[in-house]
């Protein structure tokens, strides 16, 4: 967790002595030659020096963690301080130190009888007016602080932050250390606001003089907004104080320097930026072992949030011993009885859980339960947390009774210390949902689900904005199991409540493909924003987004002898983009995480227009419809068959299509209930369906599908336009642009028939590895034979004659010239036509992997983006001072193509890709429409040569006579269907997009 900095008080005049103490080794040997001497005269009263030998010599101890030697000295030491002075402020200091270990310890009783001692000792001798008195009274509000007694802290900080103020002005660094306690107190009890102005006030005393005063407050404030999910602030201000730390003159040997590295690890975490967190706990973790030692709280704390974070990614082997290592140091050095060993009960028992040992995990919640009553009480967030674990394991169990109590108990806490926008508050309310869900308490569990959406909408509307695309990703892995509970709800309690899902409606229309509409808009707020400067900038970003994307396919040699940093390279690439962000969301048009009602997207239709929308889940697929007829809330239908649908149906269609066999029971599996639902809501059925896919249905070309009654396909029976979202319904103009009409500015490229550098045109197309390649290059095995295409040289100089006879402009690109250049030269072509061989490539099993290249093309290649693409001139003998010829789904989002109406992918398998449920195929779709294309026609199977040819002509030629785009597309495959019947030859192509 990110923990919060306290800074030091500098004394001056009438503050206190600082009781700070620094010491060498030499000077700690010096010190025990003294101590022996003294005990062995034992004459410590007849020398007036022992006892502050013997306090600095306990300070020595405490600093290392020895604190039962630290207690044996500091009691001498007090012994012979009172013997001398009486209880005076000399015997003040000696038991601040003793309260250090008895705080250190667990001992809070004995603590807090020594500071009221401190509290009436200071008052007698210096009155309530000093920097004495302030100071007792700051550490016995730090310890009810720590105790969760908030009522009881809250005026002692207030009484020490106006005696300082008073007597050393508003201006001065004591006065600043009692508003950091109090905001501390305030940002605990969620009190945000008074938190943040006493911070602010803070930070205009130390804005003259950036060092590590100010670096903490910067720290301090990163927890504010932290614990608030303001994470955009708080990555700014723990940047900020990392770098300051960073530059002293420890550098990243600094304490403080660690601490923030393992604050910006749990933010990281916190979003589900998993890949950033590692390197930053494990450089904390180096630091304080090498500078506290591996039995210091802090390497605890560190290897628990390791663990955590394996946790998270499923790298279970590595949780235990962490965790064994973190409960190991806090009862050797801590003890029993200290909340943190607590924690530590807490983290193996949750651990436990995970493998299915609930004896073992009951035990030790109980542990940590009965533990954080007792030290913290009741009312602290630490035994709501016991009582939630336990209450969770209670409910795997079975036993429905002990789990609601339990959770319900600690929902009560957090939302009465940390109020109902706390992120633990959002997690507590998620699991009580699910306890109510299990039993079929839909209404409770409902009630819940609704305190869940609406947290998670808020935090994602707050910092979603300020993540690059790659941290929106991981971001979203975490945060859309929220959403995805919420489905299953709908499912299950849709038959007993049907209005729920208009809930689901909205949702959707709130997460669906939330990642590519934000990164879209965060372009058009850019581009369309006026801003000559940050226009520049996103141009910038994008041309360095692209050299690293060449570097990065590098043979690991290259990469060596060029040395080349492509992780400084990535991160500050990541950094620029998180800028452009930021800044994109200053234009009012760049609301990226809008949430629209379904009510919103019925006012866009027609009578005769109906919208589908798949939600792909776990065990269920769930459609749902809207039309201008719909009334209280949206139709929906459930597949309760969805591991059927993505295998053994999946699988039956793909055999039928290859194999060219007549389908009678594809329809009825993916789209019999859907026409039967369409007939219940309009008999005479809708001219026009938007149908918005999710999961297996990004598979299938839904034209394809052959009704078993009528002996039509839906090709011939129904009107389909694939959409990404029915939110594009209302943010996007649909009035399909007719290309034949605009032709003043037209612009289109032909290429084709690529030399891919093997002119004989071997027939077959291996794949393999290639020594000395990069990554997609081996995994391809350009290194053996490409075929040439002599079809595709056929098809783009028919076209381009269609083009000539219009008199219209085009530019043909064939052989040679047919290159990944000349694609990334393209300024927004209104028509890119490219016929050449895709690819797409499975992700590389970890068996598979034999050598540190064969790592180095596995990492590279679980970026879905990279494995996909098209195969360009000179892709079997790249120039390494050029392209390879090789233009990647992510190279592809780089061309500049934001006036370009439609895209061509005369290629087999252009529309495969990883598909993400909800965020739909990553592949060359998602990177050309990324790009800016409006309209994609892709393949999903390996296209037929001579069929593909006549398709791409018919089309081209309906398309300049000046039918639409779809409607060109829609008579081109009609026209081929009469010569070729089978599905395989004209289905293989789909058109997504405007």
């Amino acid at each position: 967790m990110i923990g919060t900095i306290t800074l030091n008080g500098q004394n001056k005049e009438k503050n206190p002595p600082n009781t700070a103490f620094s010491v060498s080794i030499h000077r700690l040997i010096w010190l025990l030659l003294i101590f022996i001497y003294f005990y062995a005269s034992g004459s410590f009263v007849a020398h007036a020096q022992a006892w502050k030998t013997l306090d600095s010599l306990g300070q020595v101890l405490i600093k290392k963690q020895r604190f039962e030697e630290a207690d044996s000295v500091l009691k001498l030491a007090l012994k012979n301080v009172e013997a001398l002075h009486g209880k005076d402020t000399n015997y003040t200091k000696v038991v601040n130190n003793i309260n250090h270990i008895l705080f250190s310890k667990g001992a809070y009783d004995k603590a807090e009888l020594n500071a009221r001692e401190i509290m009436l000792i200071d008052e007698k001798y210096h009155g309530k007016k000093s920097g004495y008195y302030a100071r007792a009274c700051s550490n016995l509000g730090i310890l009810y602080k720590y105790l969760g007694l908030y009522e009881k802290a809250e005026p002692l900080y207030l009484e020490a932050k106006n005696i300082r103020k008073e007597i050393y002005g508003a201006t001065h660094t004591e006065y600043a250390l009692s508003c950091i306690t109090l905001a501390s107190l305030y940002k605990e009890q969620g009190v945000y606001d008074k938190a943040e102005a006493l911070y602010f006030e803070v930070k205009q005393i130390y804005k003259e003089v950036k060092g590590v005063q100010y670096a903490r407050l910067c720290n301090n404030l990163a927890s504010l907004y932290f614990q608030q999910g303001y994470y955009d602030k708080a990555e700014q201000f723990i940047l900020e104080a990392k770098a300051i730390f960073g530059a002293s003159s420890l550098g990243k040997k600094d304490l403080d320097y660690a601490g923030a590295c393992n604050n910006l690890a749990a933010l990281y975490q916190m979003q589900g930026l998993f890949r950033n967190a590692e390197p930053l706990y494990l450089q904390a973790q180096d630091i304080w072992g090498a500078v506290l030692g591996k039995k210091h709280p802090k390497y605890a704390t560190v290897c628990d949030n390791l663990a955590d974070l394996y946790r998270n990614q499923g790298a279970y082997d590595k949780i235990e011993p962490l965790l064994l290592i973190a409960k190991g140091i806090r009862e050797e050095v801590l003890g029993k009885k200290h909340p943190e060993y607590g924690t530590s009960c807490n983290n193996l028992a949750v651990f436990y859980e995970l493998q299915g040992l609930y004896d073992k995990a009951e035990l030790s919640h109980l542990e940590a339960k009965k533990l954080h009553e007792e030290v913290v009480g009741k009312k602290h967030p630490f035994y709501a947390n016991s009582c939630n674990n336990l209450g969770h394991l209670y409910y795997k169990k079975g036993d429905t009774e002990k789990a609601e109590q339990l959770c319900l108990e600690a929902k009560t806490i957090v939302e009465e210390v940390l109020g109902k926008k706390h992120p633990k508050y959002t997690q507590l309310c998620s699991g009580l949902a699910k306890v109510y869900h299990a039993h079929a308490r839909y209404d409770n569990a409902e009630w819940y689900s609704m305190e869940v959406l609406a947290n998670m909408r808020d935090e994602i509307q707050t910092f979603f904005p300020s993540l690059s695309e790659q941290e929106k990703n991981e971001y979203w892995q975490s945060a859309s199991v929220f959403f995805k509970d919420f489905i299953k709800l709908c499912k299950d309690y849709s038959a007993h409540k049907p209005s729920i899902v208009a809930t689901l409606y909205d949702q959707t229309l709130f997460t669906k493909g939330i990642i590519f509409s934000s990164t879209q808009k965060m372009k058009n707020a850019i581009l369309n924003s006026g801003d000559t400067l940050l226009a520049n900038q996103y141009r910038s970003w994008k041309k360095q987004r692209e050299t690293y994307t060449k570097l990065y396919q590098m043979p690991l040699e290259e990469q060596k002898k060029q040395k080349i940093d492509l992780e400084s390279m990535n991160t500050e690439i990541n950094q620029l983009e998180k800028a452009l962000s930021k800044k994109s969301m200053l234009f009012g048009q760049n609301v990226q995480t809008k949430s629209y009602k379904w009510q919103e997207v019925k006012a866009k239709l027609a009578k005769d227009e109906l919208v589908i929308e798949i939600i792909a889940s776990d065990s269920a697929y769930i459609a749902l419809f809207l039309s201008a007829y719909t009334e209280n809330y949206p139709e929906f239908y459930i597949f309760e068959n969805a591991k059927d649908l993505e295998k053994r149906y999946l699988n039956f269609y793909n055999n039928c299509i290859q194999y060219k066999i007549d389908d009678s029971i594809s329809y009825s599996a993916f789209w019999k209930p859907i026409a039967d639902k369409i007939l219940i809501l309009n008999k005479k059925g809708f001219k026009k369906i938007y149908f918005s896919p999710d999961g297996v249905y990004h598979q299938i070309s839904l034209n394809t599908l052959k009704n078993p009654k009528t002996g039509q396909f839906l090709l011939q029976e129904a009107d389909i336009q694939i959409i990404g979202s029915s939110r594009d319904l209302i943010e996007l103009n649909n009035a399909s642009k007719n290309l034949s009409q605009h032709t003043t500015d037209y612009q289109a490229y032909m290429l084709g028939y690529p030399l891919y550098g093997n002119p004989e045109g071997k027939k077959n197309f291996e794949f393999g590895r290639a020594a000395g390649f990069s990554g997609v290059q081996a995994a391809l095995g350009v290194a053996g034979s490409v075929s040439l295409l002599p079809g595709t040289k056929k098809e783009v100089e028919n076209v381009f004659a269609l083009f000539k006879q219009k008199k219209l402009k085009v530019n043909l690109l064939l052989a040679e010239n047919a290159t990944e250049e000349a694609v990334k030269k393209l300024k927004s072509p209104t028509i890119l036509h490219v016929a050449t061989h895709g690819f797409f490539i499975p992700e590389i099993p970890e068996r598979e992997v034999m050598s540190i290249q064969d790592a180095m093309n596995r990492n590279l290649l679980k970026n879905p983006l990279m494995r996909s693409g098209l195969l360009l001139a000179g892709c079997q003998k790249p120039n390494p001072e050029g392209e390879d010829g090789i233009l990647t789904a992510e190279e592809a989002m780089n061309l500049t193509l934001d006036n370009t109406e439609l895209v061509v992918m005369s290629a087999c398998e252009t529309g495969l890709g990883d598909i993400q449920a909800g965020e739909g195929v990553f592949g060359l779709q998602r990177a050309f429409q990324q790009a800016g294309a409006k309209s994609v026609l892709m393949s999903l199977w390996k296209v037929d040569d001579e069929a593909t040819q006549t398709l791409m002509t018919k089309f081209y030629t309906a398309l300049l006579k000046g039918q639409s785009k779809r409607q060109a597309f829609k008579t081109a495959q009609m026209t081929l269907k009469k010569r070729f019947p089978e599905p395989y030859y004209w289905g293989a192509f789909v058109m997504v997009g405007e």
